[in-house]
């Protein structure tokens, strides 16, 4: 990485954290360029505006973040199916440290309320965070499609035990926001395993 592109990456990571500590309209460019250590003038070499350096951290946090990024399900066997889940969806939730975790929720939260206000440049926002919801909830979806396929679960309420497993995700990611920490591990297997099992299947 060359020195242009190392500042680059710098004032978004900076950008980042700054909208995480402060919000989206009052991290100024003044405010990220003092905190990056450059002049504001400079930050206009990478992006021509405010609003441009905004959509640059919105789709940087986004960038690889799908369901199909952690869950591949044509590696899922039979004989793999549980404890993969279990694997792929604690590489979510433990890949980065807690601090970065929540960085990145609080960041996202600012852009669900930025994009709602009439004042917002971009309503596309919420749309595309809707989008990756979405995506994950369509994903479990066909995952326990073939989970039935192997006999690890029944037909019935295949979309709501999607949408289950979608929210026990998103919510796991959310609640060191508000202090409370949880063994994800323990809540993540306890969540498949309620999922999986069948009608009269007790063990």
């Amino acid at each position: 990485m060359n020195k242009s592109e190392a500042t680059r990456q710098k004032i978004l990571e900076t950008t980042t954290w700054l909208i995480g500590q402060y919000g989206i309209e009052k991290a100024s460019l003044s405010m990220i360029a003092h905190s990056v250590g450059i002049q504001k003038p400079s930050i206009y070499y990478y992006y021509s505006s405010k609003e441009e350096l905004i959509d640059a951290v919105f789709a940087w946090i986004l960038e690889g973040y799908s369901f199909e990024q952690y869950f591949q399900i044509h590696e899922y066997t039979k004989k793999n199916f549980v404890e993969k889940m279990v694997r792929d969806g604690l590489q979510l939730l433990v890949e980065e440290t807690t601090d970065t975790q929540m960085l990145v929720v609080q960041v996202l939260n600012e852009f669900l309320i930025y994009g709602s206000r009439e004042s917002s440049h971009n309503k596309e926002y919420r749309l595309k965070i809707k989008a990756v919801q979405e995506g994950f909830i369509d994903g479990f979806f066909r995952l326990l499609q073939k989970g039935e396929e192997f006999g690890h679960t029944d037909s019935k309420g295949l979309r709501e035990k999607a949408c289950v497993l979608a929210l026990t995700l998103d919510n796991l990611s959310n609640y060191p926001l508000i202090g409370i920490q949880l063994d994800v591990s323990a809540v993540w297997r306890e969540t498949i395993t309620s999922v999986l099992s069948k009608k009269g299947d007790f063990t």
